[in-house]
């Protein structure tokens, strides 16, 4: 998940908590404020009744057109002793104008005349409805806080994605970046102190590497160099003893696996340099190749080589695929997929190629699929790995492929290897 996102969904979770607990707050702030404008009004109604009473004056109909009821019964002292002297509650009155029963705010006071009697007014005033409020600002408050809510994520989502510019600029520096070739500079990282900060780490790694990177090349193809003379000597020594009339048939037999292994290893010196000046770019020339008549010279060639395999191949070409590059890295590319292919198939079996304008493909049968993070590393050899093989072959393919910027990739499916060529 991008990072971005996962900010929105985190603040988002954080925002509809808040809102909700917001919602609640103001609607219990609301209905408390109603009900003390409310009582109020209910004190002072009550304190004009008590006034009336204890003057002895004419009491007002209980039912004067206002919705608004009262009346007045006699208590006992111990009664009124017992309660408290002002109390208002919430409940259902009858009003008798409607004929029907409505919530109402209820005043009941205890007051005493001059003889010491005690009364109980009761006054009710009718008041909103609660199930009507409650549904009138649970709609206003669903549709004001998903508005606000979209508001605050949408800016939100702006904001964070204007800031973080340079990560996403240094994540592209990254993601291009090719040791051994010229890059443009790591993005600075603007005014933000830790943008600052991993732009330099990533200078100083970048650095790092391109020293490391260009010592261990150094070092590869000097090391190769070195070797290609003393290995093509005591090769050239090795084929002189085999030609002498006095070698025993055991001493003839050790001087074969001595000279095999010697092949081996300037076979694996000439890979090594081969890689080498392919990642130093020392094949800059580069024309138009078509790679349908590569593969059929290919599919040819190994399968005189390995004609004792009775491996066959199938080419499908649907349209010839034509790119831009090295000859000669053109050749080696094929060669060594196709090469990897009919060295471990089984024997009988069927290579498939299949090429469009797009890439081409090379697949054949296998039993187990292969590592697909190592199998492109260098002197990776699968479980059952071929006597002979360099473990470079795959290695060289994908070094010419990253040289001319083609993708190289390993697929298994339903038993078979297949490794894809294709135009990024």
């Amino acid at each position: 998940m991008k990072l971005l996102y996962r900010i929105t969904l985190w603040l988002a979770a954080a925002l509809i908590i808040l809102l909700t607990v917001w919602a609640f707050c103001f609607y219990a702030a609301m209905l408390d404020e109603i009900d003390d404008e409310t009582d109020d009004s209910l004190i002072d109604y009550s304190d004009a009744l008590i006034i009336r009473k204890l003057s002895g004056m004419e009491m007002p109909s209980d039912d004067n057109g206002t919705n608004n009821t009262y009346y007045i019964r006699e208590v006992t002292g111990e009664y009124a002793r017992s309660r408290e002297w002002i109390d208002f509650e919430n409940r259902e009155i009858f009003i008798k104008a409607k004929s029907e029963f409505e919530s109402a705010r209820v005043l009941k006071r205890i007051f005493r005349d001059s003889r010491d009697c005690y009364y109980e007014l009761t006054v009710a005033v009718p008041t909103i409805e609660k199930d009507d409020i409650q549904r009138s600002i649970l709609w206003w408050i669903v549709a004001l806080y998903v508005l606000m809510l979209i508001s605050i994520l949408l800016v939100s989502v702006f904001v964070i994605s204007y800031n973080m510019r340079p990560l996403r600029a240094m994540l592209k520096w990254l993601d291009e970046y090719n040791p051994g070739k010229e890059m443009p500079p790591v993005p600075s990282g603007d005014n933000v102190t830790e943008f600052r900060r991993l732009s330099g780490t990533i200078k100083d790694a970048a650095a790092r590497f391109e020293v490391q990177y260009a010592e261990q090349k150094r070092f590869i193809g000097n090391a190769s160099h070195e070797l290609q003379t003393p290995l093509a000597v005591c090769s050239s020594r090795v084929e002189m003893l085999l030609d002498s009339p006095d070698l025993t048939e055991v001493q003839a037999g050790e001087l074969v696996k001595v000279h095999r292994t010697l092949q081996d290893l300037i076979r694996l010196n000439k890979t090594l340099l081969l890689l080498t000046r392919i990642e130093n770019g020392q094949f800059p020339e580069s024309s138009e190749t078509d790679f349908s008549a590569l593969m059929s010279d290919s599919a040819e060639m190994f399968g005189e080589i390995y004609q004792g395999r009775n491996v066959t191949v199938k080419t499908t070409v649907r349209t010839p695929f034509v790119f831009r590059m090295n000859g000669e890295l053109a050749v080696i590319l094929v060669r060594n997929l196709m090469k990897n292919a009919f060295l471990h198939c089984p024997p009988g079996s069927v290579i498939e190629v299949r090429m469009d304008a797009g890439g081409f493909s090379v697949s054949n049968p296998g039993t187990a699929p292969l590592d697909g993070s190592r199998i492109f590393t260098r002197f990776y050899h699968s479980q059952s790995g071929t006597e002979g093989s360099t473990g470079l072959g795959l290695a060289l393919a994908d070094s010419v492929c990253r040289n001319y910027s083609l993708s190289l990739e390993y697929a298994f499916e339903d038993g078979t290897h297949i490794f894809s060529v294709r135009k990024q």
